[in-house]
């Protein structure tokens, strides 16, 4: 119990709370999306030669046995996504990533350079041809600067050891995410608005970067308690989600980027306080909500709570004292 409840603890201080760490490299639902695509036809039916471990706290391995000798001789399966968690299906065990602020995944020939800051490494055997007789060896490696991402070997089909796994919400890139079922989640609640869409239990899953990017397209300021959104604000919450979404994993693959790179050029409001609005010209402005930093524009995105501040009568970038 001792030891679960430390993970516990060190899981939490990896969730977006400690976002000020690292938050431009935090991987999103969008860069998931484009990852798993990639990657996933590269490794299916893979087989595993080896492995190699660097910095062995980022893994929790959950059966008999170390890390390189449960690996080597088992094939990849298939690679897909469970919310903000990759999950790669082996032949005898199951291996789950949550990348958290800084985790990032490569996979190249295994002569090339390595990953920054790599935790460990997997090798894969070369792929034999049926015309040369065989291919060069790949090597598919996790690097992470802040060692905070969480890499766990579980038994086949057991994910009930890793925290939020079992409790994550709705896909919201899947066909159940309906407006139905949007609709009825949402009702009744008084959170913020923020807080809402970025409950993992309730919808799976949405970051720091998008949340913001999500309640501009809605025209929702972030700090509107979900009672005081009308159907007309609900529903343009729920195609915003989609939208954003859609369009931000379409933005990742146009970069054509490393994976391991995270795009986020294409951001309107995210980390863009002090800017002008790309809609109405308003300085973007930074509020705390709940702990997490949020950037909106306060002309688009109004507080229709009368609680708020009134940014209109604050100095904008270029008054001196002004700011975010």
């Amino acid at each position: 119990m001792e030891s679960r409840s430390k993970e516990r603890l060190l899981y939490l201080a990896g969730s977006p709370k400690s976002e000020p760490i690292m938050e431009g490299n935090m991987p999103e639902l969008p860069d998931l999306v484009v990852l798993v695509n990639r990657l996933g036809p590269s490794l299916e039916g893979r087989l595993i030669a080896g492995a190699s471990v660097h910095e062995p706290i980022v893994l929790r391995i959950l059966v008999e046995g170390d890390f390189a000798s449960i690996l080597s001789g088992q094939r990849i399966l298939g690679l897909r996504r469970h919310g903000p968690f990759l999950h790669f299906e082996l032949e005898r065990n199951e291996l789950v990533m949550h990348l958290m602020l800084a985790g990032r995944l490569r996979l190249a020939p295994r002569a090339e350079k390595k990953i920054a800051h790599e935790a460990f490494a997997i090798d894969l055997a070369p792929i034999v041809n049926d015309d040369s007789g065989g291919g060069g060896g790949d090597c598919l490696s996790y690097g992470d600067e802040k060692n905070m991402g969480k890499v766990y070997l579980c038994p086949k089909g057991d994910f009930s050891a890793i925290p939020g796994y079992k409790s994550q919400g709705v896909d919201i890139v899947s066909p159940a995410f309906t407006w139905e079922r949007f609709s009825k989640l949402i009702e009744k609640k008084r959170n913020q608005a923020r807080a809402f869409i970025m409950d993992q239990t309730m919808l799976s899953a949405i970051g720091n970067a998008y949340a913001d990017e999500i309640l501009f397209e809605a025209g929702i300021h972030p700090k509107t308690p979900c009672c005081y959104l009308t159907a007309s604000d609900r529903r343009r919450l729920y195609e915003a989600i989609t939208t954003v979404i859609a369009w931000g994993a379409a933005e990742v693959e146009k970069a054509d980027r490393p994976v391991e790179e995270k795009v986020r050029d294409h951001m309107r409001v995210r980390n863009r306080g002090g800017e002008a609005c790309p809609r109405c010209g308003t300085t973007i402005r930074k509020a705390g909500v709940l702990g997490f930093d949020s950037f909106f524009c306060p002309k688009c995105q109004p507080d229709r709570t009368g609680r708020g501040l009134d940014w209109s009568k604050l100095p904008g970038p270029s008054t001196p004292g002004g700011g975010q």
